[in-house]
């Protein structure tokens, strides 16, 4: 990255064109050797996650950055995608510090799945941040009338409570709700206790710190995340497997197996994707783009969890990944990409089950399916769909 940037820098200009040239290097993910080929769906995805990422991280490492008088944001959006985000999230940050104490409190809703984790240094540090402090719904004490009050701090509480220990710099919320129609989003608020408003102007040196954060978050975020990408895209066509939840306790979700894989179909064809889901608090599936980044999963069906899937008489949960409806309730929607990445979750479980995948002519559809099969019409599809934007608003607030 060079030398910090000065007082000189942001006055004169340098330091804005510091960060210009940082963002204009990760369009090598795009139009660099390993990015896709040059096909115009593709590279208009591509430059699109380019801005996506820039948001994302003027977000974390600029807007929302302030541990004296943090505040919750979204880190990953439906209007900024990276990372493979979950369709089934919500995800909400905080900027916080190693010595103060910070109380977290409101409504608990009724996500099914509930997760806060501490990271020590900033979140925006990835590859090389690590989770310190982490409290899930199975621990999270909760009032009778869903009051919940959560205290990060580097000494003791009673109580639900996270220690922020040396190098604490972020926090973050993890919800993913399995059925969209009924589940209530938390409603919490973030505060440093001790604060006195309003807050003092932010200096010129701390702007500077923002910007070295988010150029950093660019540079070796954004190579980092191209790996994992490449990680899934170089596994075997069709195929996804799944990775030991320990490998991702330093940073990711903890408990969570996640299936590392990618499909590849042409408009002619379909992938058939069987598993029987093993035993486990939450599971599902996501078609995502090239750049590892959920596709359109507000009005199509890109995505299908636990709870929306369905899986037969045996246990076994089968779907069709294809650019037509198949007119099969199952169905994975391409949204018009012939190569991509696709990821699974299993979360809280001792088995993490590989699917079976197949490619087949799409006409041929029927020959792999069971008789038992749930079909769907047009008109059934439009009002799945339908009803999938209405509750997606009402949970991320659209």
């Amino acid at each position: 990255m060079g030398q910090a940037p000065t007082i000189d820098e942001l006055i004169d200009g340098r330091l804005f064109q510091r960060v210009l040239d940082t963002w204009a290097r990760m369009a090598d993910v795009v139009y660099g050797d390993r990015g896709p080929a040059a096909g115009s769906l593709m590279r208009a995805h591509g430059i699109k996650y380019l801005t996506r990422y820039l948001t994302a991280g003027a977000i974390l490492a600029v807007e929302n950055n302030d541990p004296e008088y943090p505040w919750f944001e979204r880190w990953a959006d439906q209007a900024w995608s990276w990372g493979i985000d979950n369709p089934d999230g919500n995800y909400e940050f905080a900027a916080v510090n190693d010595t103060d104490t910070y109380r977290i409190y409101g409504r608990r809703g009724t996500a099914h799945q509930f997760d806060v984790q501490v990271h020590a240094p900033h979140f925006c540090e990835h590859p090389n941040h690590r989770v310190i402090a982490n409290i899930n719904f199975e621990q999270l004490e909760v009032s009778d009338d869903g009051s919940v009050e959560i205290i990060v701090s580097p000494k003791p509480h009673e109580g639900n409570w996270l220690q922020s220990q040396p190098g604490a710099q972020s926090l973050c919320i993890r919800q993913f709700f399995y059925d969209w129609e009924t589940e209530i989003p938390a409603d919490l608020t973030i505060e440093r206790v001790g604060a006195t408003y309003p807050p003092p102007p932010e200096s010129p040196e701390r702007t500077i710190e923002k910007y070295e954060l988010l150029m950093r978050w660019i540079e070796h975020g954004a190579r980092f995340m191209d790996d994992m990408a490449h990680w899934c895209l170089d596994t075997e066509p069709n195929s996804s497997p799944f990775l030991d939840p320990g490998l991702s306790q330093w940073g990711g979700h903890r408990g969570l197996s996640y299936g590392m894989g990618n499909f590849q179909c042409q408009p002619d064809e379909a992938v058939i994707l069987e598993v029987a889901p093993p035993d486990c608090h939450y599971w599902g599936f996501q078609v995502a783009s090239w750049f590892w980044e959920s596709l359109d999963w507000w009005r199509r069906q890109t995505s299908l969890n636990g709870h929306q899937a369905e899986v037969d008489d045996a246990g076994v949960f089968r779907c069709v990944i294809s650019h037509q409806d198949p007119g099969v309730y199952n169905w994975l929607d391409t949204a018009g990409y012939t190569w991509g990445t696709l990821n699974g979750r299993w979360l809280l479980t001792d088995a993490w089950p590989e699917p079976e995948m197949r490619l087949a002519p799409f006409d041929d559809i029927d020959k792999h399916l069971p008789k038992s099969t749930r079909r769907v019409t047009p008109e059934e599809r439009s009002e799945i769909l339908r009803r999938r934007q209405y509750y997606a608003q009402r949970l991320v607030g659209f």
